[in-house]
C-alpha cells in the first residue's frame, strides 16, 4: 500500500506528520509545493499505483498536475476549483496581506485554519506563496475531475472555515462525503487517527 501526500496552501508537508505515524508503515511519498520551509524533503516523481492524498489545494493541484498518476484519489477537504465557490475578494485581500504583512497573513491564516503558529515568519517563501494564490483563483478542474476512472473519497469538516460544508457538498456530493464534526481545515493534523482510519478503510477495500 503506497500513498502520495500533497499539502494546501501556507503549509508545508509537515502537516501530515501525525497522520502518517497512523498509516501502520504504508509506504509514503511527499510531494512539497514550496511555500513554507521547514518540513520534510519532497519528491518529484511517486509510484504509479500510489493512492493519492489531497488537502486542500493539494487536491486542486493533484487533479491539474498529476496526469492521472494514482490508483485513486482522497480529497481531504479539498476542491476542484476554488475561484467557482469562494467570491474573489478574500483572495484579493489575502494577496494584499502578503504584500503588506506576510507573516502577520500567515499567522491570521494559520489560526483560522486551526493550526495557530504552524511555522517561523522566516520559513515563509512569499513569491511562492503568491503562485499558490494565483493558482487558487484560477485553475478550474471540474472536467478531469468528473473525467476520473478511479476510486475517489472526500474526508470533509463541518466547522471549516476555508472549505465550507456547502462547497464540499456542491464538489463531491455524487462521491459522498465522510464528515468529521469539527477539525478545522486541518484535519490531517486535528484528527490524524481519525484521518487514516478512512484512509485506511478505503485503501483496504481497493480492488488489488
Amino acid at each position: 500500500m503506497r500513498f502520495v501526500l500533497v499539502h494546501g496552501w501556507g503549509f508545508h508537508a509537515g502537516l501530515f506528520a501525525d497522520f502518517i505515524a497512523h498509516l501502520h508503515g504504508a509506504g509514503v511519498t511527499l510531494v512539497d509545493l514550496g511555500f513554507v520551509a521547514g518540513g520534510p524533503k519532497g519528491a518529484t516523481e511517486w509510484p504509479e499505483d500510489a493512492i493519492a492524498v489531497g488537502h486542500s489545494l493539494g487536491l486542486l493541484w493533484l487533479l491539474k498536475n498529476g496526469g492521472g498518476r494514482y490508483k485513486a484519489l482522497i480529497s481531504v477537504q479539498g476542491f476542484d476549483c476554488f475561484c467557482c465557490h469562494i467570491a474573489p475578494s478574500r483572495l484579493a485581500a489575502l494577496k494584499r496581506g502578503l504584500e503588506r504583512d506576510p507573516n502577520g497573513t500567515l499567522q491570521a491564516f494559520w489560526r483560522s485554519c486551526g493550526a495557530a503558529g504552524f511555522a517561523w515568519p522566516e520559513a515563509l517563501n512569499v513569491p511562492r506563496l503568491e503562485d499558490g494564490l494565483n493558482w487558487l483563483s484560477k485553475w478550474d478542474v471540474r472536467r478531469i475531475k468528473e473525467g476520473l476512472r478511479c476510486p475517489v473519497l472526500a474526508l470533509a469538516s463541518r466547522d471549516d472555515p476555508i472549505v465550507p460544508e456547502s462547497m464540499s457538498e456542491a464538489i463531491w456530493g455524487n462521491h459522498g462525503i465522510v464528515w468529521s464534526p469539527d477539525g478545522g481545515h486541518v484535519l490531517p493534523l486535528m484528527h490524524p487517527r481519525w484521518c487514516a482510519r478512512h484512509v485506511l478503510e478505503f485503501a483496504r477495500a481497493l480492488p488489488s
